[in-house]
């Protein structure tokens, strides 16, 4: 009878042990996973994923299928004056097939979301693909600010072998996270997380006026712990970057990027999933005020000639075309630090940009044999 109760006793605190391990290794994954400061990347994956859904759900069009990728340099414009926008209107004017341009860009989207979704895009059918590519999404900054980790929960299953042999890790990933990201997808709880991370998002903010409040009465303080306070990021020239905003964008671009590099390496995964597919690619390099990073000193030619050269390879070899727009747009061409393109009366950066693109889209046109789904009556 001792032993039984013995026995019942080291059940009971293994059991217990097991439960506090397992919810410390869950409070664990969530810390990590960043919930703390809200998930708006399960946000993101759930407006990409819908968007892709209901174009594989709908029936396939009779036009070509152009799909535009990128950030929100090619976006957030207002409306109609976007580069798909663009696009849509010169082509309907100079195609020689109907065809339809369809916007997959999101603010933040780069190299880990091309990825991501690649086979979910691929399996839209389009005849093309417009992929842009910051160079400022080189940058750690951009890995840590604008890339939606979440994203990988939308991976499917299946290319999880080529996964592995990715750079995942640069972004701060685990296996076992992606895994959870996976589940949380799979499983249909992406919903709970987004509303889980919107409660996590209103508490930091909370803390964050707090202690603003509290720092309010010393700003040295506040510089001290915030350096960006202290060296702000616009220079005296109205709406743009100083040379500690301009660094940390891009100054791994200006180094000289090689093959290896993570997000190089995502963006070589997108491109053989839509090689595979026998889906051609258009990548361009966006547009950056190059005339500015050199009148406040830096070096815009060897190292970034030499990032240009490494993404021109990797593109190439794996079927797709590359057009390098990276000086495409004087000074006087952008309206923000971020590189966004002004609009106003008498210039629309947007539809520049989309006419040097059209040419080669139509090129691209001339050298593929239509599917029967792809011509028109």
């Amino acid at each position: 009878m001792g032993q039984q109760k013995t026995r019942n006793v080291i059940v009971t605190l293994f059991a217990v042990a097991s439960f506090t391990v397992g919810i410390a290794g869950i409070s664990a994954a969530l810390v990590s996973a960043g919930v703390e400061s809200g998930s708006v990347g399960i946000i993101f994956g759930r407006t990409l994923s819908n968007r892709t859904d209901k174009l594989v759900a709908s029936p396939r069009s009779r036009y070509d299928r152009i799909i535009v990728l990128g950030d929100s340099t090619v976006s957030e414009y207002p409306p109609g004056k976007s580069v798909p926008a663009s696009l849509r209107r010169l082509l309907r004017k100079k195609a020689s097939r109907a065809t339809e341009v369809i916007s997959l860009a999101m603010p933040g989207m780069s190299g880990l979301e091309y990825y991501a979704f690649a086979d979910r895009i691929a399996a839209t059918h389009p005849d093309q693909v417009v992929m842009p590519i910051n160079l400022a999404s080189l940058s750690v900054h951009w890995r840590g600010e604008f890339d939606q980790v979440e994203s990988v929960g939308w991976i499917l299953p299946s290319r999880l072998p080529d996964l592995l042999t990715r750079p995942f890790h640069t972004w701060n990933l685990t296996f076992d996270r992606i895994l959870m990201y996976m589940g949380i997808v799979g499983l249909d709880l992406s919903k709970s997380w987004q509303r889980y991370g919107e409660e996590q998002i209103r508490a930091v903010h909370g803390l964050h006026r707090l202690r603003s409040a509290l720092l309010e009465p010393n700003r040295r303080i506040l510089a001290d712990g915030l350096p960006f306070y202290r060296l702000p990021f616009h220079t005296e020239i109205d709406n743009r970057p100083n040379r500690l905003y301009v660094e940390s964008r891009y100054g791994e671009a200006f180094a000289g990027a090689e093959p290896d590099h993570p997000v190089v390496q995502m963006l070589a995964g997108a491109l053989e999933i839509y090689q595979n597919a026998g889906i051609q690619v258009l990548a361009y390099v966006v547009p950056m005020n190059v005339e500015h990073f050199d009148r406040i000193g830096f070096d815009t030619q060897t190292g970034t000639q030499k990032t240009i050269e490494t993404l021109r390879g990797v593109v190439e070899s794996r079927g797709g075309t590359f057009l390098d727009l990276h000086r495409f747009f004087p000074d006087t061409a952008f309206k923000d630090i971020a590189g966004h393109f002004l609009q106003e009366e008498g210039f629309d950066g947007a539809m520049l940009l989309s006419a040097r693109l059209v040419p080669v889209l139509l090129r691209d046109e001339l050298g593929r044999t239509p599917s029967p789904t792809s011509q028109t009556d």
